[in-house]
This record gives structure tokens, C-alpha cells and sequence, in this order.
């Protein structure tokens, strides 16, 4: 009886490593390896132009901070703020001027405008909303004497609106009055005075 061959020769197992799959291992870590290469140059570039655009700034500020003393040196401060005091001193002695009346000069006008047969009493000045008013309480011999006395006033550049009322006859025969009325201001502006030179400093 004849030995019996097997003519094919089949691997129960897998010899080795089957050339596709080598292929995708490879090609596997070669696409982590590209990725990890790729961030850190991106990250790498980052750092770099951070620190750059830093140093930038950094030496734009001291540029700046240069400039500044310097202007702040040719502008000189202490001059500067011993002028601008000088102008807050002439400010207020301006304002304190302007606002600044002659009170007297009041009297000066009654004294030019009463008439003989006219005597003024109980003088009260007040400045309402920078408008001077006079109040004054007055006796007169006669109504002729009142009369003109109106009409004095009444065509005086100073005074505004004068007013008599209250009338009563006392008993020594006179007449007695209540006057008010404004005045211009200018009669007792002490600048206006002091520009055209009409103040006298011994009053």
C-alpha cells in the first residue's frame, strides 16, 4: 500500500504581519507626529510674537513717558502756576470792583435835587437782582412845592420810576410823603467812578 502526501500546504496561522496593516501604523503615527510638530511651531511662533509686540509696547511707553517730561519741563509748571494764581487774584479784585457801589453818591443826588420847600427822612437803600432801590419818607410846604419836586425827579437820568404816595397833612401844615424809586446803576458803580476818575478818595 502506498504512503498517502497532502499535496497543499495551508498555515493554520498567520505568518508575520500582513503588509496593510504595516502601512497604516505607520501612516498613523505619522500623522500624530505632523500634528504634534505643527502646534508647537504654531505655539512657538505665538510666544515669539507675543513677547515681540511686548517689548514693543514696553518701549513705545518709555518713548512716551520721555516726551511727556519733556513737554512737561518747556512748559515750566511752577511758572505756570504762579500765572495762573496771578489770574485768579485779578478775577476776583474784578468782580469785587464791579460789584462795589458808592453809597454816598445817593446823598449826593438828593442833596443836588430837592428842592427848598422839600426835606428827605429816613433813608433806606436795598440792591434787589443788582437793581439799587431807595425808600425814603419826605415833608413838603406846599403842593406846589410837592409838584415840582416830582417833576425834578422824574426828569433826573438817575432815577427810575420815582414814585410819591401815602399823602398826609400833618398838623404844622406840611405834607407828608413816601417816595421810592430805582436808581441807575451806574450812579453808584465805584469802577465807573474809578475809570472816569470822578471818585473822590476823601468822601
Amino acid at each position: 500500500m502506498e504512503p498517502k502526501f497532502q499535496t497543499s500546504f495551508i498555515p493554520k496561522k498567520p505568518i508575520g504581519t500582513a503588509p496593510g496593516n504595516a502601512f497604516n501604523a505607520i501612516h498613523t503615527t505619522n500623522i500624530f507626529s505632523l500634528i504634534a510638530t505643527v502646534a508647537f511651531l504654531v505655539a512657538f511662533i505665538f510666544s515669539a510674537a507675543l513677547f515681540a509686540y511686548k517689548s514693543l509696547l514696553t518701549s513705545q511707553i518709555k518713548v512716551a513717558e520721555q516726551n511727556v517730561n519733556t513737554a512737561r519741563a518747556s512748559f515750566q509748571p511752577e511758572k505756570i502756576k504762579d500765572l495762573v494764581d496771578a489770574n485768579s487774584r485779578i478775577m476776583s479784585s474784578k468782580q469785587l470792583l464791579e460789584k462795589h457801589v458808592i453809597v454816598s453818591e445817593v446823598l449826593h443826588l438828593l442833596q443836588d435835587l430837592t428842592v427848598k420847600k422839600m426835606k428827605f427822612s429816613e433813608l433806606t437803600y436795598v440792591n434787589k437782582n443788582d437793581t439799587p432801590i431807595i425808600t425814603l419818607k419826605g415833608e413838603a410846604q406846599s403842593f406846589n412845592a410837592l409838584a415840582a419836586q416830582q417833576d425834578i425827579f422824574n426828569n433826573s437820568a438817575f432815577m427810575r420810576n420815582p414814585e410819591f404816595s401815602g399823602f398826609v397833612l400833618v398838623d404844622n401844615g406840611n405834607i407828608s410823603v413816601d417816595f421810592t424809586s430805582t436808581l441807575d446803576p451806574n450812579l453808584i458803580s465805584y469802577k465807573k467812578a474809578v475809570d472816569e476818575g470822578t471818585f473822590n478818595t476823601q468822601q
